[in-house]
């Protein structure tokens, strides 16, 4: 078990070398020009071990820009295949990011640490392998805030810029950051395996999977379909976190999914400010494939995909009874989450119509998805004022108001106030810490950071308000 220590005490091992050669490559980050420090989580920090006070400026920029490599590591892509927008793409992989190694953290939990932005992999097809300094505050910045949300997520530990210059729009700086995950495995490397029919590679995958992080299934009948039953578990009870919170994640392609059921990858992701379900946050999806209301659905058509590939080591008819546990898992969750929301203790028979009446309200006004909630605790002690200006105006909102009241029962603030974030990462204020990111004035990155960390904390009003006309609800390019 790691110790608190400096980033030389760190030591890796790479336990994805375990698997067959052909699912991966050796690589070698290609450092980045003029490094230095940009951000960097005293919260991801301590999972692993790492003392703030021994991890200078310097050092971090050295190991983390491609100039230095941790002991023990032996850097790595993986290749994967996946379902982009429906449509199947055989070959993918890790394009600009390189697998350093895992190490054991201070609980016990064994962590993978990649560096995403250092440079050309075998699977890079026509990128270059960088990534810009806009997208990598933004992973930065929404990883942090969901773990804060207790929601599952990669973290990030740290951001490293540069002077390296890199076309995407337009001309724009390079940077690192370092993602942080128990696997980094994804569907997708098992649809790789399954359509390039390597079976022995796959049930290798499989098995690797069941040692390292379901251990638990290993005893059953067949642990392939307990593992599988799972990851469909695990999947919904996440989708549920999301909606209930108004994340829209924006490219829920099977490549993007996590085998552990956890956040991966933020691209063109948002959440709501005005309650509108067909919120679409991803620019290139024309079609609203990935749009908010969309998202449940498209999780359990990527388990479907997950399944496919699964076939040969579980009976379709048993894989077809573990994909039906999402829909009632995910109904559960989501229903327990948004009760939480409201403040509503216990169970009755008309909590899912109070909840679905709630959201039409919210979509009839536009109202802000987040704020609402917090103006229901202040109507609960008796302030008006602000619930009447966000719903008031909705047609069948004093009938609902008065039904919520009688529902209501014990301390209804205490777990409102317990679950409703008086601040989130809305676009906006992401957008102005990039502006000033770009311009070499990192203060509003580690402000907004530090309240992100604290979300149902008080905090300056410029973080809790409603996001101004200009910013509501915006959508963004795949590479930001």
């Amino acid at each position: 078990m790691t110790v608190w220590g400096g980033l030389d005490q760190l030591q890796l091992e790479n336990r994805f070398r375990q698997l067959p050669a052909d699912l991966y490559q050796s690589v070698r980050p290609q450092p980045l020009k003029n490094p230095h420090l940009v951000a960097f989580s005293t919260e991801a920090a301590a999972l692993i071990g790492l003392d703030p006070c021994q991890a200078s400026a310097q050092q971090l920029s050295e190991y983390f820009s491609g100039q230095r490599l941790l002991n023990g590591s032996d850097p790595l892509a993986s290749v994967y295949a996946g379902h982009q927008f429906g449509g199947y793409t055989p070959q993918l992989g890790d394009g600009r990011a390189v697998l350093l190694g895992d190490l054991v953290g201070r609980d016990g939990q064994r962590w993978e640490l990649q560096l995403k932005g250092s440079g050309k992999t075998p699977y890079s097809r026509h990128g270059d392998g960088r990534a810009a300094l806009r997208s990598v505050i933004r992973e930065y910045l929404c990883s942090e805030a969901l773990a804060a949300l207790d929601v599952p997520t990669t973290r990030a530990l740290c951001i490293i810029g540069s002077e390296t210059q890199i076309y995407r729009e337009s001309i724009e700086f390079g940077a690192s950051m370092v993602r942080m995950s128990p696997s980094h495995i994804r569907f997708g490397h098992f649809e790789y395996c399954y359509y390039t029919r390597r079976p022995d590679q796959l049930k290798q995958l499989a098995d690797f999977v069941i040692e390292h992080h379901y251990p638990h299934c290993a005893d059953q009948s067949n642990p392939y379909l307990a593992m599988y039953t799972e990851v469909v578990e695990r999947t919904a009870q996440l989708l549920a976190r999301w909606q209930a919170l108004g994340f829209c994640h924006g490219v829920m392609n099977t490549d993007n999914m996590s085998i552990l059921g956890v956040t991966l990858d933020y691209g063109p992701f948002g959440f709501l400010d005005e309650y509108q379900p067909d919120y679409i946050c991803n620019r290139s999806d024309e079609r609203g494939r990935y749009a908010y209301k969309q998202q449940p659905s498209i999780a359990m058509w990527n388990c479907v995909c997950l399944a496919q590939s699964l076939s040969g080591l579980v009976k379709q008819a048993d894989l077809e009874i573990a994909l039906n546990r999402f829909q009632p898992v995910y109904g559960i969750a989501y229903t327990e989450l948004m009760k939480q929301r409201l403040g509503m203790e216990g169970k009755t028979g008309q909590d899912g119509v109070l909840i679905e009446t709630f959201l039409q309200l919210l979509e009839q006004q536009k109202a802000d998805y987040n704020n609402v909630f917090v103006a229901l605790e202040q109507a609960i002690d008796g302030v008006m004022a602000p619930i009447n200006q966000l719903l008031g105006g909705a047609i069948g909102f004093a009938d609902w108001f008065s039904q919520y009241r009688q529902r209501l029962r014990g301390n209804a603030t205490t777990l409102m106030a317990q679950h409703n974030p008086r601040v989130i990462l809305r676009n906006y204020l992401a957008q102005q810490v990039i502006e000033r990111a770009e311009q070499g004035d990192f203060s509003d990155l580690a402000q907004l950071h530090a309240a992100l960390k604290t979300p149902f904390a008080a905090h300056l009003d410029i973080y809790s308000q409603a996001t101004p006309e200009w910013g509501k609800n915006v959508s963004l390019s795949c590479s930001s």
